[in-house]
């Protein structure tokens, strides 16, 4: 099988696959929709508090950090 064909045989799959995801996502009734936001995978995480980051203090004027140097001689 030449290069070409092998190339519009994936290609289709990968467009059949694309399409079914998404008539699969428009025939879906709203109950199941409603089921699978209360008890599917992700259930929740958009209700979850956000966490504050934590603030560093501001060291631009003491330079990088930098550690001492294992294993140099002299």
């Amino acid at each position: 099988m030449d290069f070409v064909s092998l190339a519009l045989f994936g290609a289709a799959v990968v467009g059949l696959g694309a399409a079914a995801t998404v008539m699969i996502a428009r025939w879906l009734p709203q109950s199941a929709i409603d089921q699978a936001g209360q008890h599917g995978r992700f259930a929740g995480l958009g209700e979850a508090p956000r966490v504050q980051p934590v603030r560093q203090p501001v060291r631009s004027h003491v330079g990088p950090k930098v550690g001492p140097q294992v294993g140099r001689i002299g």
